[in-house]
This record gives structure tokens, sequence and C-alpha cells, in this order.
């Protein structure tokens, strides 16, 4: 994908691409059809991105060069006679007015004359253009480069510094040829594939927006959950790859994949054993580049997830420490003698339950590992460790990669002396038992989040940086401040604040800790769920009342300055799936039923019936008790459903944010608590109203138009809601205090 920011020129086909004439056209030609006595069908195979002379000359070809000219021009003049319903195409206004803020210079090159091109133009609304080629300036048509090359020329600009926007193959063809950068409209295969005008304009803002992760919204897909393209049960890329529409169509600028490695699965991916393959049950290497070619055609980042605290015990590394303490690789772990009575050097505990250590009998040593014992710690204290993985790094960000989501990213490091860890003073670790239980009774001084690691992270980021490459941080530290360190100066670019994932439904609780977050840092990534913990509609009530308070903490986070991100299945308002006793797939909820994770687990519903649309054989996980109406298509074509109030909520997001920048001086969020009970927060021109009670409210005053409300579709941009309301339970509405639209 080229850098949006860097075109010099943008230059439009007109029908289709920049006026929406298709019915006029159609018309025009079906009339010309009749008079000429030529099938219809004929004539519409071949007539969309032609001249009108060459689209005679293959429909009668017995016509002479001058019978030729004078059937084009009949057809065209049946054109002139019929500029009804001709409208600008969606988002037309407002890329041409982004193109003037930044004093880029657009054209249209078209293969109308004149007069049609300025009719069309005028009758949709739109402005003239700086530059108009016409059929009369050029002597051959698209597919030929000549127009494009003719409009670089003519606007003083490297034609590899143009931008083709086309919506026809001709077209397509003439702009590679004119070796420009295309954009196309249709579902058809340009360097970028866009659904709108609208859409290629938060792309172009989007490049211009420096840092490209600062406001964008991201999408975590569960690789094995989310579909699967050869029926054997287990997601994979292609299928990510397949439904990379839906997640442009409602929004998403990056998505996040769980881990793609070659993997026993002991821990479905986050037990890796090759850092630098892709898992053959994944699709390989060859999908894995598919993908990236696909998302970033449609103007999507993608992240993979580094998973470097620890690897599997089949790694080669492990496997060859693991079989003499004199090896190179012996020192990539972390190996200590027995303690004197013979078991494990220190009281660490793994988070699976059970001491934190595992006897080699080959070498007569215990290897540290805080998850499962087929999951040993790297050792971050030896030098050739950070060397492998900054090469791991270099490795996927030259591959394609945009960045990588850094599982138990304040993990790495440990005290050099490894003692052991104190308890936890009486009452302050939680009640709950389980396997879990030991592990949240210790104080973790010593094991993780040793203030080493900012060095570590420090040293990642210089390896980003050059690749322009994104480090989002998963650091489980509720308080905001001592997270923020994580993100200051030159460490991680973000970090996962968890505090909305860490809750049940407590609204005072959720404005104090989102407020003193995002007074602590502009630089944190804000979810309510991921594929750990059970799903936010469940932990805020469930039913009903979870999806509507899931969607107005969306609203919330689409405020918040630095990235939003959604689970998958949360743009559907998806609680917990069912998964029947002895179905679970889990190793933590194998030995603690109570903290399974399968339930936030199961196959994305896509159709109902069988399989869900997720798989056409036996999914994994049990597909989780879904209803027809929790599936993306049954959504779709419900104007009402969450999915499509995710969809307006973020496009009514985008549109205020083509009208303003934020920059680092308005990036603060400001909360207000007035006297009516709602809760409002600002930040620059956007704001949030919520009413997280579950009473209505009493009625106020907006402060601002509405351009989104989460119980009315009929609030958009374009017909915002101004003057007094009163909201219901659960009810929030996103504020643009900019120019309505055009």
């Amino acid at each position: 994908m080229r850098d949006l920011a860097e075109v010099a020129a943008v230059l439009f086909d007109m029908d289709g691409t920049l006026v929406d004439s298709d019915a006029a056209v159609e018309r025009a030609w079906r009339a010309w059809a009749a008079e000429h006595g030529v099938p219809v069908a004929d004539v519409l195979a071949i007539m969309h991105g032609s001249p009108g002379e060459r689209t005679v000359r293959r429909l009668l070809p017995h016509l002479a060069d001058d019978a030729v000219a004078a059937s084009a021009a009949r057809q065209i003049a049946l054109e002139y006679d019929d500029l009804d319903d001709i409208v600008p195409i969606a988002g037309a206004a407002d890329l041409l007015a982004l193109l003037a803020r930044w004093d880029v210079p657009w054209a249209v090159v078209t293969s109308a004359d004149v007069r049609l091109a300025k009719a069309r133009l005028g009758a949709a609304g739109l402005p003239e253009p700086p530059l108009l080629i016409t059929i009369e300036d050029v002597r051959r048509g698209k597919p030929d480069p000549e127009g494009y090359l003719r409009a670089a020329e003519l606007l003083g600009v490297d034609p590899a510094r143009c931008l083709v926007v086309e919506d026809s193959v001709p077209g397509i063809e003439a702009g590679r040829a004119a070796g420009a950068t295309v954009a196309a409209l249709r579902g058809l295969p340009g360097d970028l594939r866009i659904g709108d005008l609208g859409g290629l304009a938060h792309l172009m803002a989007r490049a211009r927006r420096r840092p490209w992760w600062r406001d964008a919204v991201g999408y975590q897909v569960y690789l094995p959950s989310f579909a699967d393209s050869d029926g054997d049960g287990w997601g994979d890329l292609p299928g990510v790859t397949a439904r990379l529409d839906h997640l442009a169509g409602f929004g998403v600028d990056v998505l996040w994949l769980t881990p793609f490695f070659p993997s026993p699965m002991r821990d479905h991916g986050y037990d890796v054993a090759d850092l630098r393959g892709v898992d053959e049950r994944y699709g390989g290497e060859a999908a894995l580049r598919e993908l990236l070619d696909a998302a970033h055609a449609r103007g999507m980042r993608v992240i993979g997830d580094l998973v470097v605290n620890h690897t599997s015990d089949r790694h080669p590394w492990f496997q060859a420490a693991a079989a003499t303490r004199t090896g190179p690789y012996r020192d990539y772990y972390i190996w200590r003698d027995p303690a004197p009575d013979g078991g494990p050097p220190n009281n660490w505990l793994s988070h699976f339950g059970g001491p934190a250590w595992t006897f080699g009998p080959e070498t007569g040593q215990y290897y540290l590992h805080l998850f499962r014992p087929e999951q040993p710690d790297l050792n971050w204290r030896n030098p050739a460790v950070a060397d492998e993985v900054d090469a791991v790094l270099d490795h996927w960000f030259a591959f394609g990669l945009d960045g990588f989501r850094i599982d138990t990213a304040a993990y790495l490091v440990k005290h050099p002396e490894l003692p052991d860890n104190p308890p936890l003073p009486d009452g302050a670790a939680p009640s709950f038992g389980g396997v879990t239980a030991d592990w949240n009774r210790q104080d973790h001084r010593y094991d993780i989040h040793q203030p080493d690691v900012h060095a570590v992270h420090e040293r990642w980021r210089r390896v980003a940086d050059r690749h322009g490459a994104f480090l989002v941080g998963e650091i489980y530290e509720l308080d905001p401040v001592r997270l923020a360190a994580y993100v200051e100066g030159e460490r991680l670019h973000s970090s996962f604040w968890f505090g909305l994932v860490e809750t049940g439904w407590e609204p005072a609780r959720v404005h104090d800790a989102t407020v003193a977050a995002a007074a602590a840092s502009p630089r944190l990534s804000w979810v309510q769920g991921n594929h750990d913990r059970s799903r936010a509609a469940t932990r805020y009530g469930g039913g009903t009342p979870g999806r509507r308070r899931s969607l107005a903490l969306h609203v919330l986070m689409a405020v918040l300055p630095g990235t939003m991100w959604f689970y998958q299945g949360e743009e559907l308002g998806l609680g917990n799936g069912v998964v029947p006793s002895g179905q679970g797939q889990d190793p933590l909820g194998a030995a603690q039923p109570d903290q399974g994770r399968d339930v936030a687990r199961t196959p994305m519903p896509w159709t109902p019936g069988p399989g869900l649309g997720f798989t056409t054989g036996r999914p994994w996980l049990p597909e989780g008790g879904r209803s027809p109406g929790d599936t993306v298509s049954a959504q779709l074509a419900q104007p009402s459903s969450h999915l499509n109030a995710v969809r307006r909520l973020l496009a009514a997001r985008r549109w205020a944010h083509l009208r303003f920048e934020h920059d680092e001086d308005v990036a603060q969020l400001i909360a207000e608590s007035p006297d009516d009970g709602y809760l409002v927060y600002r930040r620059g021109a956007l704001w949030a109203v919520l009413n997280l009670d579950d009473e209505t409210g009493p009625e106020f005053d907006l402060p601002a138009p509405a351009v989104f409300d989460t119980d009315d579709p009929a609030v958009t941009p374009g017909a915002p809601r101004s003057g007094r309301v009163r909201l219901a339970p659960q009810q929030a509405l996103l504020l643009a205090d900019v120019e309505p639209a055009p």
C-alpha cells in the first residue's frame, strides 16, 4: 500500500466514480440499442468505461468511420437529454473538501465530452474540476493511459505520485499503465479497494495523521474461532481474508491477529515453536502474505501477536537447552539448582496452578515457567535473547506486518536474584479459589513488572520505528499512572488498559476509572474484552441490558484519546457462548471451570444454520448456543441491530474526524457530571453523553448537535439532532461541534 500522504494529485474518472450517473447512462444506451436494433445485453456488457465510438465499433463492426462517429454522437445526445437522478458518489463532497484543504490538485478524466461532463458534475452539485480531460483531448480512450498521462503533465505532477480513482476494469488498466496508484470502487481489484469516496477520504486523512494508529479503530481476531476456509473446524488465515469486507464495512483500521506461529497448541498458539514461521493449520506463509495484501488494499493495517516471555518446550532453543548445561542455548532460559530439600528454587507460582518450576531430569536443574510447564520462560537478561527477538521483529516488519501486540509485555524480566515473593497482607487477596487462588495471594514483587523491562521495550521501539510499525502491550496494570510509565517517552507506543475488562457493571467505578486513565496518558488502547475474559455484554448484566451498556461504553470509547478496540463478536453485542461440560478446550478451564476462557472463544456467527458460516465441518469448540439474530447476516438486514448501530457510530466518528484534527494539546478528555445525572465527556469537537442509569433521565439541552444515537438510526451527520432530549436507560449520544455534512 502506497503512503497516501505522499499523493500529489488525484485523478478521477467521472461516471460511477465521482458522480452516480449509471442509471442515466444505461437509459441512454438502452434507447440507442433500440434505435439500432442491437441486443441490450450486448450493449450493457461492454459500455462501462469505454469511449462511445469504441463501443459502437465493437457492436456494429460493419459501419464506416463516419457512421460510427455519427452513431456515437447520437448516443451522447441521448445522454444530454437525461440528467435526472444524477447525484454525487457517497463521500465525494468530503473528499473534494479535504483536497482543497490540503491544496492537492485534482482532475477529471472522462470519455464524455466537455458539455456532458460539465452538465453531469453540475447536476450532482459538484464543483467544476481544476482540470477536465474529455474525449476531445485524447485520441485513445481507456484502457490507454493517454488521458491520465495528459492530466498529470498539465498538473505538473509525476504520474507515480498520482492517485487514480476508477470504477471500471479499463480505467484501472489505464491508471496502472500510467504508473499511478489506483483506488477502485465496486469491489474491483485496484491497489486500494474502497467502498465509496468517503472511505477514501478517511484513508487519506489517516495517512496524514501521525502516528497512524492515533484515533484508529482496532479489532482482535482470535484466529481459531473467526472463520474456517477449509472445513476442518479450525479458523485460519484464508478465512480472515474472506471476511475482510465485513471488517472494512463497519470501520476497522487495524487488525490484531492472535498467534499464527507453528505451535503444539498446548495453549492455542501462545506456546510458540518457531517465531519465524506460519503454522500450516492456519494456511502457511502464503496465506499470511495474501491476507496482508488484501488488508492493505482495503487500507487496513495488520499486527501480529508477539509471544516472547516464553516459548514452547518444543522450540529448538529449548530442546537444545534441556539436553545439556553447556550448550549455547542453555542460558536462553532460566535454570536453577533445586532447593536444599530438592524442591523448586523459590516460591514463585504458575498462573495455571502449582509451582512455576519444573525439574529437568536430563541436567538436574529446574526451569522457570510462569504459565504451563510446556511454556518455559526466556531469560531476558541474556543479550543473545534480545538479539534473537530483534531479528524476529525485523523479519516480520520486512514481511509486511504493521506491528505487534506484545503478550505479557511486563513479565519478561525477572529479578536477578530470584527471591521469594512475599504474601499479600491478610484481606488483600481476592476471595475466589481454584488453581489461580495461590497466585492471587502473592505480592508479585520479583517475578513480574520489573523496572528493567522498560529497556527491552525501548529497544523494540527503535526497531519498530525504523519500519513505521506499532507496538501495543498487554500489561495487566490497572493503576493508570503506573501503566502510563510503560508508554512514556520512547517505550511502547501504546498499552491496553483493562479497567473496562476487569469489571462488572458498576457505572460510578467505570466513570472514575476511565477518566483517571484518560488523564494519565493519551496513548492508551481501550478495550472491553478479549479472548481471556468473559464477554463484555455478559459481564455488564447479560441480555439486552448488557448489550446496551456495552454499546454505550463504545460511545465513550469513541471520544477517548488513543486507540479503541473491538474483540471479535463485540460488534454483534455477543454475550458468552454456551460450552457444555466436557466440551471445552481451555487448559485453564479444565483445571478451574469458573475461570474458563472458552465462553469468549466460541465460533464467530456469520450466518444462521449448522456451522454458523464459520465452518462446513465440525467446529473445534461448540457453536455457543447462538440464535439466528446473533449472526452477521441477520444483523446486517436489521437497521436497528447492534451491528448497524456500531457501523453508524464509527461512521459518525469518521465523519467528525474528517472535519477536525486532534493535536496533543486538545487530546485531554474533559468529563462533566451535570446535576441531571447524565455523564458528559468532551474531547476537542467530539462529545459523548451517556445515561448509565437504569431509569430514564430528565430533559436537558444538548451542548452540540448529536450525530449518533444508540436508539435512533435516523440520527446521522446528515440529519443531526439538536435541542432538548431525554435519554432512556443506557442510551448514549455522540455529539460533534463541527459544521453539518454538505
